[in-house]
């Protein structure tokens, strides 16, 4: 019975060194070949011989991995900019520069998304609106 059971579930799982390895070559395919997911699934599942749910569990999977990296990398570069305001922002006000002191400040509130919504008509394109109530019913 339980070899009948192996045989339906496809046998053994793989270690970590194999599923790191598997890891390694999805990305590749998801990256550089650019394998949608359905070419990836099957792609994935024949080359390593698992199932196509498997191979769909390695898609999301290698989907995580590279959101949690561009997100790092993503925060790194906003540190990084925000290092070089905050430097601008400290030698405009040492040269007294109140223009460039107001840009600066202006960029770091964009970085940090604090800025004030800008007001759009979407109404009336900017035209004065005309109401006309006739009540003589």
């Amino acid at each position: 019975m339980e070899e009948e059971l192996k045989k339906k579930t496809g046998g053994r799982k793989s270690t970590v060194a194999e599923y790191d390895e598997r890891i390694s070559e999805a990305l590749e395919l998801i990256l550089y070949k650019r394998l949608s997911s359905g070419e990836f699934r099957t792609t994935f599942s024949k080359t390593y011989n698992v199932s196509e749910r498997t191979a769909d569990a390695t898609w999301k999977r290698c989907k995580d991995i590279l959101k949690q990296r561009f997100t790092e990398e993503q925060n790194e570069l906003i540190e990084q900019q925000l290092a070089r305001y905050f430097d601008l922002l400290e030698r405009a006000r040492f040269d007294n520069n109140k223009r460039v002191e107001r840009e600066t400040l202006n960029d770091i509130s964009k970085l940090y998304g604090i800025e004030q919504a800008k007001k759009i008509d979407i109404t009336s394109s900017g035209e004065a609106i005309a109401i006309n109530i006739i009540l003589d019913k």
